[in-house]
């Protein structure tokens, strides 16, 4: 499970530090695909789960068409393909998100505006997880 929230700075050579706690999950090697204002990185299974539900042909062609099996270098930082940095018009400063069974990476300021949403506020909390539905 891809858990937690980790500032970044990509280098010069687009590399990308992937947190020490996901590198186990995620595997050695490990696809890098589009996602929603982000790019996501899912362990192998999980893609292959992800793309098994898609049915319709221009969505899978979308996602597997800039889709790129990456590995991590001895560091374990992961080198972002140009065709990723394009997509996300990707910064200096990122954010890399824990989202479960998959792992994210955001601009940074993109992120803050994103999860800055009032209504997932600490004020909100009872909302969020439903009068309790959730605990």
């Amino acid at each position: 499970m891809f858990i937690g929230e980790y500032p970044q700075t990509v280098d010069a050579k687009f590399r990308v530090n992937v947190p020490a706690g996901f590198r186990t999950e995620l595997g050695q090697t490990f696809v890098v695909a589009k996602g929603i204002n982000c790019i996501a990185l899912y362990p192998a299974t999980e893609w292959e789960g992800f793309l098994s539900k898609i049915t319709e042909r221009k969505k899978l062609l979308f996602f597997t068409s800039g889709s790129r099996e990456c590995e991590l270098d001895t560091q374990g930082r992961v080198v972002v393909p140009p065709n990723m940095r394009e997509y996300l018009n990707l910064g200096k400063e990122i954010t890399v998100v824990g989202a479960y069974k998959h792992v994210e990476i955001w601009n940074r300021e993109a992120w803050k505006d994103y999860i800055s949403d009032e209504a997932y506020s600490s004020e909100n909390i009872e909302d969020i997880m439903g009068d309790g539905e959730l605990i």
